[in-house]
This record gives structure tokens, C-alpha cells and sequence, in this order.
């Protein structure tokens, strides 16, 4: 495995898909191209630890992109992506902030993890099969905003459910819940280890927007 990782860049014209879907091996592969404790915590907020350095999980995964015209082998022997599977391999091996935001009904939930470098912004949502969907957040709002569309949206459909919101680098795992109130946003703050959820009520979009920035730990 190397690093080579093209520039995720083409011409103005071409036209790339709204969403890729990975496979975990696929996932794995991707996060050995450039090895290191941001690839690691990517790995372990994608519950994918145990396996990054299994060599059988990696060729596999490696085998599976190439097959699938999503990274090519170099003659050197390497594999090497570029565009879109590169902005998702450079994002998850240099990110600097990855929010977990869980999407809760009666009947259980979802994930979604956004994950975020200094060039890139995408969101990594799970599917069956331990697959990932892995798409670029909207580049024309703020990465906040977008985590709050996220939570509103599941909250608009699902009226009587809840989201939380966690900086996976926090320490101290202090999550932000968000229900819709009786007049406004509700939300409480859930600490790892603790019990009990001090209740806000009556909060407005800013409000909870500004409240989602302090937790991603925005100065």
C-alpha cells in the first residue's frame, strides 16, 4: 500500500454521482493509503479498528476498487485513486473533526458521520452489509449548518423522535440531544458515564445552531 492519492480535481464538465458506496474492505483499503492517527481515529469511528491492518481485509478491499473502476494499480504495483475516491480518502486520513450524529425513533435509528479536513468536507452514512455511502456536504452552507439540516430534517420527519450530536475527539463524549419542544427546540447535554439530562427549552434555529458550534468546538 502507498499514499498516492491523486488531486480529487477534472474537468469542469465531468460529471461525478451525488454518493459513492464502499464496502468495508473497500473502506479499509482506502484508509491504507496514507496510514496515521487520523486514519486510525477514522477507523475507529467508523467501528472498522479491529480490521485495518489485516492484510487479507486490505487486499481484498484493494482488489474490489480496482475491479469496480474505483482506484487503478500503478506499474509499480501500488494502487492510486483520484477524484471523487480521493477527497473521501484524503478527508478521512486528514480530518480534523468528525461529528457523529445519531437519528433516533421509538423503533430504533440511524447514524450519520461527518467527517472533515482542512479540504474536504463529506458525510459518511451507513448501510446494510456494512456498507457506506460517502458524500460531499453541501459546499454552500457552513459544516454546522449542515449537521443541523441533518438533525432538523430527521426531526421534521420523524416529529416525536430525537438526534444527537457528538465531536468524536471530545474527551469527555458530552453529547447534544435536540427534540422539537412545545415552543421552539429543546435540548439537553448527555455526558459519557452520567444519567441525567439538564433540559433547555423554548430554543430557536440560531440558538441551536450556536450551541452545535460550541460542540464542534468552533472559536
Amino acid at each position: 500500500m502507498t499514499d498516492t492519492i491523486s488531486e480529487a480535481t477534472g474537468s469542469t464538465d465531468r460529471q461525478y454521482p451525488d454518493s459513492i458506496g464502499f464496502g468495508y474492505a473497500e473502506i479499509v483499503a482506502l484508509l491504507n493509503l496514507n496510514k496515521g492517527n487520523e486514519a486510525n481515529n477514522s477507523a475507529h469511528a467508523l467501528r472498522l479498528e479491529n480490521e485495518l491492518d489485516d492484510i487479507k481485509m486490505i487486499s481484498a478491499g484493494a482488489s474490489s476498487l480496482v475491479a469496480r473502476g474505483l482506484a487503478i494499480v500503478e506499474q509499480d504495483g501500488e494502487l492510486s485513486v483520484s477524484g471523487p475516491v480521493a477527497a473521501v480518502t484524503s478527508a478521512l486520513t486528514s480530518a480534523v473533526r468528525r461529528m457523529e450524529i445519531s437519528l433516533l425513533t421509538a423503533d430504533g435509528g440511524d447514524s450519520v458521520l461527518s467527517v472533515e479536513s482542512e479540504d474536504y468536507q463529506i458525510i459518511m452514512q451507513p448501510r446494510a452489509y456494512l456498507t457506506w455511502f460517502a458524500m460531499a456536504q453541501n459546499p454552500e452552507i457552513s459544516a454546522a449548518e449542515g449537521n443541523f439540516y441533518i438533525m432538523r430534517k430527521h426531526l421534521s420527519d420523524n416529529p416525536a423522535g430525537g438526534a444527537t450530536i457528538l465531536r468524536r475527539e471530545d474527551p469527555h463524549k458530552r453529547r447534544l440531544l435536540l427534540k422539537r419542544g412545545t415552543a421552539g427546540w429543546a435540548v439537553g447535554y448527555i455526558s459519557q458515564g452520567e444519567d441525567e439530562v439538564e433540559e433547555i427549552s423554548g430554543l430557536s434555529d440560531a440558538q441551536v445552531l450556536e450551541k452545535i458550534r460550541e460542540l464542534r468546538n468552533e472559536k
